[in-house]
């Protein structure tokens, strides 16, 4: 169905995945046409849940608010720019995807791992990337 391929980097703050991100788009868009993203946001829709997610440090939702609205900015941001993208056999570079849900608003937030699972597996059909890279470093490291 797609031609391109899609690349995820997850990690915690600070460890890099912007940097490396950017690294690896330098190497490959010689050969390769190449689109680099985020979540949450990466599409005008999303980027204005990002904004909403983030508003104000006063704000706080509920998990399962918060997830969904990560969920909402994520199938914006797949149906705006990530299928589009690999239909036309560009690769997509993307910092956080769903694996970020799963580890902050599950892990983190204590949603249920299968309700999570459910919801991102029902919502975008199985979507998921080619090829996810993790960048692993002590958190303590990692937000100095």
């Amino acid at each position: 169905m797609f031609k391109g391929k899609f690349i995820t980097v997850e990690g915690c703050e600070g460890t890099g995945k912007s940097t490396q991100i950017k690294l690896l788009e330098e190497r490959l868009k010689k050969n390769i046409k190449i689109v680099s993203t985020r979540e949450p946001g990466g599409s005008f829709g999303a980027e204005k849940i990002r904004k909403l997610i983030f508003k104000s440090k006063k704000q706080t939702w509920s998990p399962m608010t918060e997830a969904l609205l990560h969920i909402s900015a994520r199938n914006d941001h797949l149906e705006k720019i990530i299928k589009p993208s690999l239909k036309k056999g560009w690769w997509v570079l993307c910092d956080r995807f769903v694996d970020s849900t799963i580890a902050y608003q599950g892990y983190g937030n204590g949603i249920k791992l299968s309700v999570l699972e459910i919801m991102q597996a029902s919502i975008f059909n199985n979507f998921h990337a080619d090829l996810t890279i993790i960048l692993d470093m002590d958190v303590k490291k990692s937000l100095k």
